[in-house]
């Protein structure tokens, strides 16, 4: 499974957390507790939205490896900006440029997704929900069918609507439901719905939740949620996300406001 990031904020204070999160991907010891190694080197993705621009990155390469890439980023990070990053340890999918994350969907209800997600979903039963066809996706992840399942079920990103339906995918979560997707609508907002959620039975390993929780950092001028590992290389004034948390971003100009609700 993944490490992943999502902040929104003065970019100056995001600068830190990118660079928790390659040190993570390259040193994770609670993943290496697990017996899973110690690295996340299955590709890495991000997407930053500045100054009404998107950016929309993928890359095999390890983050940790990718050095111009992430140096760029990192120039990237003034004024205010919201970034969504993915490092891969892949689980389901096969290892391919195809299955980096963070995904970017358009549904033909107009609006525009971009989806990251660390866990274990029951592929095959998201296949059922969505009426899909099981062979034609044999080679891709739990993720990518999740996204698809968006594009068929999900008429529009309202906080009442996300809510029916990722409760519908919690479902079906075998070990971690953590997901951030960012909703851009034809009107031209743009919206974060922020997913914690961790199975019972993943729950009940000591090891498995200090590898699995979600961490909450807030300030005046940034809001972030980001995996377990990152607090081992940026230490902060982090709070441990409830179980069955979400959080919808509402992103206005060079402003966000924050909703928590029970997932």
């Amino acid at each position: 499974m993944c490490r992943i990031l999502f902040a929104t904020g003065e970019g100056r204070e995001i600068v830190p957390l990118l660079d928790a999160i390659v040190k993570a991907s390259e040193n994770d010891p609670y993943k290496e507790k697990r017996g899973r190694g110690k690295q996340h080197r299955d590709g890495w993705g991000y997407v930053l939205l500045k100054d009404g621009t998107v950016r929309h990155y993928r890359s095999m390469r390890p983050i940790f490896e990718d050095t111009g890439a992430v140096k760029a980023l990192r120039g990237e990070l003034t004024g205010f900006v919201t970034l969504m990053v993915h490092s891969r340890a892949a689980s389901q999918g096969v290892k391919s440029l195809f299955n980096v994350q963070p995904f970017v969907f358009s549904s033909r209800h107009g609006f525009t997704f971009w989806l990251l997600h660390n866990g274990d979903l029951d592929k095959s039963r998201i296949i059922e929900l969505a009426d899909l066809d099981e062979k034609e996706l044999e080679n891709v992840s739990d993720t990518y069918v999740f996204g698809t399942y968006l594009c068929r079920r999900l008429q529009s990103p309202t906080l009442s609507n996300l809510l029916v339906h990722y409760r519908t995918i919690e479902e079906t979560t075998k070990s971690l439901f953590n997901t951030v997707t960012l909703f851009h609508r034809s009107g031209g907002d743009f919206i974060a719905f922020i997913t914690a959620r961790m199975s019972e039975s993943y729950m009940g390993d000591p090891l498995n939740y200090e590898y699995g929780k979600l961490l909450l950092l807030r300030r005046e001028n940034l809001f972030a949620v980001v995996s377990s590992t990152l607090e081992l290389y940026y230490p902060a004034e982090y709070e441990e996300v409830p179980n069955e948390t979400a959080f919808c971003v509402r992103i206005r100009g060079d402003a966000f406001e924050v909703e928590t609700v029970h997932l």
